[in-house]
């Protein structure tokens, strides 16, 4: 959206109702190209209810995580701005379909920095994004899991990590919350820097929407 650095937040909220406007008067069976009418209106229904959910949050002054894998992108905005963008490089999910909802974030993932060793004064470190961990997974409440970690090709031996604390989830349900079905999960393939990025951007209970934004 167009609307980052304006002064004021309500052009960015006038550009979400523009686009739900949009979206709803959007024919469900009038895509011409689309090869399943079926798909095409469950995508758009998709979309809807992300922006709605999307507009309710840009109305408020918190900062939220909007997830899109069908654009591949992870976008930390704030009133509808956008402030930080990241690229999905690819994404699995259980059902083969990711999730969709709002969310929320249990805990924020830790912070892998050396020890402070005796008589040195902890503030003369200040914690980087070369100490923020690159692999990781981030338990999520309604019951689900995010997964975060670089593809084999960038990072193999991480990659690797993740797999088994997928698998070790999957098997067990330990999301971290409480539930009484299968896990649901979503992993993301980010680069090494934009995944330590991701885990510092994100904050306990940080308010996560995962849906798609736009139209096909």
């Amino acid at each position: 959206m167009e609307c980052a650095g304006r002064p004021m937040p309500s052009g960015c909220l006038s550009a979400l109702l523009v686009m739900f406007s949009f979206v709803v008067g959007y024919p469900a069976d009038g895509g011409a190209q689309s090869p399943d009418p079926t798909v095409e209106r469950q995508v758009l229904q998709d979309v809807n209810r992300t922006l709605q959910e999307e507009i309710k949050l840009a109305a408020k002054p918190q900062i939220y995580l909007l997830i899109d894998v069908a654009q591949g992108m992870t976008v930390l905005k704030a009133r509808g701005v956008e402030v930080h963008r990241l690229t999905i490089l690819s994404w699995q999910a259980s059902d083969d379909r990711p999730l969709v909802g709002l969310f929320k974030l249990t805990a924020r993932p830790p912070v892998d920095r050396p020890k402070t060793k005796p008589g040195e004064d902890a503030t003369e470190h200040p914690i980087e994004l070369s100490d923020m961990p690159a692999e990781y997974a981030l338990s999520l409440t309604p019951a689900a899991t995010l997964f975060v970690a670089p593809p084999i090709q960038e990072h193999p031996w991480l990659r690797v990590r993740s797999l088994l604390r997928e698998w070790w989830v999957r098997v067990t349900g330990s999301t971290g919350v409480e539930s009484k079905s299968s896990p649901r999960w979503l992993r993301l393939s980010l680069s090494v820097d934009q995944a330590r990025s991701l885990a510092w951007s994100v904050t306990d209970n940080m308010t996560i929407l995962i849906g798609q934004s736009t139209p096909p």
